[in-house]
């Protein structure tokens, strides 16, 4: 009975670190954050995820708003319109 729960304790791990392998691989598709910047100014109703999306197309969104929040210190993601914020440059 242990031999059998050794065995399938063993084939989950392997199992779980080749679907980390191929994820890594490009799973999503999605283009790195560039760490290139620019400074932009938030536009009138624009969220952190909209600038992001402008900024990188291509991109995990998520990703750059994180980039974003960490490149201008901002906690909590609100930003106003006007504010300045630097941000990843997409190609």
């Amino acid at each position: 009975m242990i031999a059998v729960a050794v065995g399938v304790f063993s084939f989950v791990v392997a199992s779980g670190l080749i679907a980390n392998t191929l994820a890594g691989l490009g799973g999503s598709g999605a283009a790195e954050v560039p760490a290139e910047t620019t400074v932009v100014s938030v536009g009138a109703g624009e969220s952190l995820w909209d600038v992001a999306e402008s900024a990188v197309p291509g991109a995990d969104p998520a990703a750059v708003v994180t980039r974003i929040e960490e490149l201008n210190d901002l906690a909590g993601g609100a930003v106003s319109a006007g504010t300045p914020l630097v941000v990843p440059v997409g190609s």
